[in-house]
């Protein structure tokens, strides 16, 4: 990783190849991409845990350099878990199971002692609090995992539980009826898949505190409030 004073000059950025919340990618050359924010914030602190946990044999992208408000990472070829699910559903099992184990490789790895904790935890794991198909890159050479802005130590069963959220949890207003009801029926058949092969139980104990944490969020939407608040009520009265 090479600290940098200055950002990659816009001629020599390529196409741009996505957009997050605040980010926007960018391809550089043939094997590279920049990850650039709108503004100078530090992304030091996610590149620290991304080679935390590469350098423990964790599937994530090469830092190569850092510059205010952006990053340079390894390109990684290959579609989304949630792109390859849309034009393959029948791989929904194989998904589900294949993004549990992400999440427990990913927990039995320390985390960085001066690493934040998650809402003042005592945990010591690597928490990535954002680990959901979306982020899970499928490259020829394995699942690759992207988006550490919202790394953490802490119980693993919070990184469980926020999953958990963040697939069962969305706002299908815009869409039709019956395709409302498709993807409902799609995303609780993945939750139910993939805490089958986690610890369901864990992380239903978690899901009350992980959802006040995400009722927090700023781009959380009015529907996706209600229905989370829904979500705690079922689970709670489930148990």
């Amino acid at each position: 990783m090479e600290p940098v004073n200055r950002r990659v000059p816009d001629a020599e950025l390529g196409p741009r190849i996505a957009a997050g919340r605040d980010t926007v990618i960018y391809a550089l050359g043939g094997d590279r991409v920049v990850r650039r924010a709108p503004d100078e914030r530090s992304f030091e602190r996610e590149a620290v845990v991304m080679e935390h946990v590469r350098a423990a044999g964790y599937p994530v992208p090469a830092v190569h350099g850092l510059a205010p408000g952006e990053m340079v990472l390894e390109r990684i070829a290959g579609p989304t878990m949630l792109e390859d699910l849309g034009k393959r559903p029948w791989r929904l099992k194989t998904h589900a199971r294949l993004l549990a184990e992400l999440h427990d490789r990913l927990h039995r790895i320390d985390a960085p002692e001066d690493l934040l904790a998650f809402r003042g935890a005592s945990g010591t794991a690597v928490l990535h609090l954002d680990l959901h198909p979306a982020n899970v890159i499928l490259s020829p050479e394995g699942p690759v995992v992207i988006d550490w802005t919202n790394a953490r130590r802490g119980d693993p069963a919070a990184d469980l539980a926020l999953t958990w959220i963040v697939m069962a949890v969305f706002d299908a207003d815009e869409t039709g009826r019956l395709q409302k009801a498709f993807v409902s029926a799609f995303r609780k058949r993945f939750v139910r898949l993939f805490l089958d092969a986690a610890d369901r139980d864990a992380a239903a104990a978690a899901l009350p505190a992980v959802a006040e944490y995400r009722q927090h969020d700023r781009n959380i939407r009015p529907a996706e409030a209600a229905a989370l608040r829904q979500l705690v009520v079922d689970v709670s009265a489930s148990r």
